[in-house]
């Protein structure tokens, strides 16, 4: 329907009686669409939204030949009002009761619509076929159940899933967490994983540690955390091989990187993951660097922010100038750890050698 038949269909629908005087209806839509007025076309325009109308059994033109009915003094002839077509009520036959699987049942008792009930025969279905599922990635299961491997992501919001009563789980599915960019490097000592927020620090380190002697330098798997995805990358962590004991985590030094750093270590935490910590050595080297390392913190500007908290993260000893630092809104970005000062320290790398098992 055209926009010009829609806005009609509304102002007849609303309209206090069945016929509705053509003039009244032209002067209201003239606002909607002013071009009815005055250009060489809308006349014709609105003849044809009347005419889409009628087609759609929305409304009833006079007879084509009423003498009365119709203003002939204009091409094309205007009706002189329309009549509204009293819309049929329809009963549909009340839904037959449907016996659930036990899993489906609080499901089945939210299920009203056709539409819903579809969805609970495709995993009833499924369910009949295959009672001890493997747990897959939910795109496959989505494309298993409904042949479209985006379906679930749309049904997550409905209420059949906020209710509860079905859950990813229950499918034996789950989101697949965000990958890693990461590379093992690998050394001597227990296997690490060092985090870096962004992508040059990530391009010097990589550099820095294949420049060692294989002989001493840390076994480490080297992350790109890409800013604050690494709050939802942080769950990929199982997936590395060789397993990491120890994760350490070094971002920018302000608000936005300690934020990131202190949701991804929440998020560790509540799937038991190895605790991610601080890279120390590289938090300390920001906050020994020259004043004029600090710079205006644009992710700082809320005056609520928790400074103290925010850096509970960080060992004792660096928790303090942090805050201040903060709360003077200031920060230092992590590049200022790039590779000259990688290659000048070679000392650096004795944190990662052993780590935490």
């Amino acid at each position: 329907m055209t926009p010009l038949a829609a806005e009609l269909a509304r102002l007849i629908k609303g309209h206090r009686g069945k016929r509705v005087p053509v003039i009244e209806l032209f002067s209201t839509a003239s606002r909607f669409d002013p071009g009815l007025v005055g250009d060489a076309g809308g006349l014709a325009r609105f003849r044809d939204a009347l005419t889409e109308l009628e087609s759609a059994e929305q409304i009833t033109l006079p007879a084509p030949r009423s003498s009365t009915g119709w203003d002939r003094r204009v091409v094309p002839a205007i009706p002189l009002w329309v009549t509204r077509v009293q819309q049929q009520t329809v009963l549909r036959p009340a839904p037959v009761p449907r016996v659930w699987p036990h899993l489906l049942e609080a499901a089945g008792a939210i299920a009203t619509r056709a539409d819903e009930r579809q969805i609970l025969d495709r995993i009833a279905a499924w369910m009949r076929e295959d009672p001890a599922p493997e747990l897959v990635p939910v795109q496959e299961r989505s494309l298993e159940l409904f042949d479209d491997e985006k379906a679930l992501d749309g049904y997550l919001t409905t209420r059949l899933f906020t209710s509860g009563a079905l859950t990813l789980e229950l499918l034996a599915c789950f989101p697949p967490p965000l990958p890693f960019v990461s590379q093992h490097v690998s050394g001597v000592g227990a296997t690490g994983l060092l985090v870096l927020e962004n992508r040059a620090t990530y391009t010097s380190f990589l550099t820095a540690l294949r420049a060692l002697d294989p002989a001493v330098r840390p076994d480490l798997h080297l992350a790109w955390g890409h800013g604050n995805g690494f709050a939802q990358s942080v769950l990929s962590i199982p997936l590395l091989e060789p397993a990491p004991h120890f994760v350490r985590y070094f971002g920018d030094l302000d608000l936005a990187g300690l934020l990131t750093a202190t949701n991804a270590a929440a998020q560790a935490a509540a799937v038991a993951l190895p605790p991610v910590s601080p890279a120390t050595s590289c938090y300390r080297f920001l906050l020994d660097g020259p004043p004029h390392w600090r710079t205006h913190d644009a992710s700082n500007q809320r005056a609520a922010a928790d400074h103290v908290a925010v850096c509970s993260w960080l060992p004792p000893d660096l928790r303090s100038p942090a805050a201040e630092l903060l709360s003077r809104r200031l920060r230092v970005p992590q590049e200022r750890l790039g590779h000259k000062a990688l290659r000048r320290w070679p000392d650096f790398w004795a944190e990662f050698e052993i780590g935490d098992v």
